[in-house]
């Protein structure tokens, strides 16, 4: 994360002479309600770069700012991932702001040191729900009124409901947290997931000839109802079916959460020190403590024939 960060430091270093575009938000999980605000000003800047060159930036946050506020919010994507989600957009600039460094701004300090002196902003996008200024007191409304002194114009994107849910952060946490991952992916517009180094277990897969891969969670990432997922398994350019236990291990008597999979069809050389990312499809079953590891080893079996089948079918089998 250190060479990203001095990305971020580098970019906002350079001067953008013409007038921008800028979509407001924390944008965390980066899911369909995200990308909403996120192309509507994409599109808004495409057809303004027509007479005019707008620069098409989004401006959001190191860290949630509800932390600051003594809440704890488990994050859905890691800040690199949400970062290349969004240049993939299209974006010109992602600026990643400490909070801290804006949290003290009155409502109308926030629009005229951001978005006039140092975006230049013409166009401003955000959410229905969003809030700024100290204390987070000022809305959406207040965004438009306030703007308008500058001439800033202001779009407030409305919710997006998918499947009678309007979809937000909390949702998707809510369901990546009772397994409901299909319901997750959804709404996020992909597979839920993380990319994380591998590293050295206790070898005790090896001896079931189940050799796994086993993964830290990343740092306050939301944590996924315990239990054994169908996954799709990338390693450099490959892609592989995945049996992934989040969790603990109650049999081998290990209860520190982590994620450990197993390819059933990788027959290749160790992976300790790669970098794996695991793409979560389908909850197969909970965790549970098996009374032998022979019975352990016939249920991983069980659970990757299972797995080759859901990944096959494209759905729960």
């Amino acid at each position: 994360m250190k060479e990203h960060s001095s990305k971020i430091k580098n970019e906002e270093k350079k001067e953008y002479p013409n007038s921008s575009g800028v979509a407001l938000g924390f944008f965390d999980g980066i899911h369909l309600g995200h990308k909403a605000v996120i192309n509507a000003m994409l599109s808004a800047v495409e057809e303004e770069n027509e007479k005019d060159s707008l620069a098409k930036i989004v401006y959001t946050f190191q860290k949630n700012p509800a932390y600051l506020f003594g809440k704890s919010v488990e994050i859905i994507t890691t800040n690199e991932e949400r970062y290349n989600i969004i240049k993939d957009m299209g974006v010109d600039r992602v600026v990643e702001d400490d909070f801290t460094s804006v949290m003290n701004f009155s409502p109308r300090e926030f629009v005229e040191k951001v978005l006039v002196q140092r975006f230049n902003a013409k166009k401003v996008f955000c959410g229905f729900n969003y809030h700024f200024g100290k204390g987070g007191t000022a809305d959406s409304g207040e965004l438009t009124r306030l703007c308008s002194l500058y001439g800033i114009e202001v779009t407030v994107v409305p919710p997006v409901v998918m499947e009678e849910i309007t979809v937000s952060s909390t949702e998707i946490r809510n369901f990546v947290r009772n397994g409901e991952i299909e319901k997750a992916n959804i709404l996020l517009d992909r597979k839920f997931g993380f990319s994380a180094v591998i590293e050295e277990g206790n070898h005790i897969g090896r001896l079931m000839n189940t050799p796994t891969i086993n993964q830290k969670l990343p740092k306050g990432l939301v944590v996924p109802r315990f239990g054994v997922y169908t996954s799709l398994v990338t390693i450099g350019d490959k892609c592989y079916t995945g049996v992934t236990n989040i969790g603990v291990k109650p049999t081998i008597g290990d209860y520190l959460p982590l994620s450990e999979t197993w390819l059933p069809d990788y027959k290749e050389k160790d992976l300790y020190g790669e970098v794996a990312d695991i793409r979560l499809l389908y909850f197969q079953r909970d965790e549970r403590k098996f009374d032998n590891i022979k019975a352990l080893e016939e249920q991983i079996k069980k659970d990757g024939e299972k797995a080759k089948i859901n990944i096959a079918k494209g759905r729960k089998s």
